[in-house]
């Protein structure tokens, strides 16, 4: 039989012993590492539960704002099939019906997902109902609120919001809407368009210093934009 050398003997020893101070180890602590176990064993379940109910939720309510959407987009038409409104082959006498049975569905959805994108879009349309039942003050409160976000929620509800103050007739306010968009530079409106429009409001307010430097930004930042040769022509005219 062959024998091993004292090289292996030693590597041997040391491997079982370090087997048996693991072994020692599991039984002298079994009963903390089982409660351990357990614990992280709950953890998991809440965890997997926590992920479980917040992709149901989501997926909830962007069912909940398709259909308060359907509702928003549905014709203004006499219903003469008598179906309920908001359903798919429902129409509404009124405009003002349509809005406000929109409005209804689009607060709940706002007011249950507040930070969820399903309850930022909801907001936004609430604003644009309010507008449209020319409930204007209530229309601003809610696009400002959501304007707050540097993000394209917030862009769009800047983009709304200057035409709630564009409709009742707030040319300073409207400006100012306008500026915050130029300087957030935000994809979902288009900067060159935003940016002439914002130099006409000028303008109109006999602000010609501001109105030269947006049209100079739409010269340099925009080259090749159609727009490019228009800001030219208008800088020539209120050029000093």
């Amino acid at each position: 039989m062959a024998r091993l050398t004292r090289q292996e003997l030693l590597e041997k020893d040391s491997f079982m012993v370090l087997v048996e101070k693991i072994r020692q180890f599991f039984v002298d602590y079994r009963k903390q590492l089982l409660r351990s176990l357990a614990f992280l064993g709950v953890v998991l379940i809440f965890f997997l539960g926590f992920l479980y109910y917040s992709a149901r939720q989501e997926e909830n309510s962007r069912n909940e704002l398709a259909l308060a959407l359907e509702i928003y987009r549905t014709p203004v038409t006499k219903d003469i099939a008598g179906s309920p409104p908001g359903g798919n082959n429902a129409s509404f006498a009124t405009s003002t019906e349509k809005y406000q049975k929109a409005l209804e569905q689009l607060q709940g959805i706002a007011s249950r997902h507040k930070t969820r994108s399903a309850g930022k879009i909801a907001t936004y349309y609430v604003g644009l109902c309010l507008s449209e039942l020319k409930r204007t003050e209530g229309a601003i409160i809610q696009l400002k609120s959501l304007s707050q976000e540097e993000s394209d929620y917030g862009a769009l509800a800047l983009a709304a919001l200057a035409k709630v103050y564009r409709d009742s007739g707030d040319l300073e306010a409207e400006t100012k809407t306008y500026q915050q968009l130029v300087d957030r530079d935000a994809l979902t409106t288009p900067s060159e368009t935003t940016a002439m429009h914002l130099a006409r409001l000028y303008e109109l307010q006999k602000n010609q210093k501001r109105a030269i430097e947006i049209y100079e930004k739409v010269i340099r930042d925009f080259p090749s934009s159609e727009f490019s040769s228009e800001a030219e022509q208008r800088l020539k005219k209120i050029s000093p």
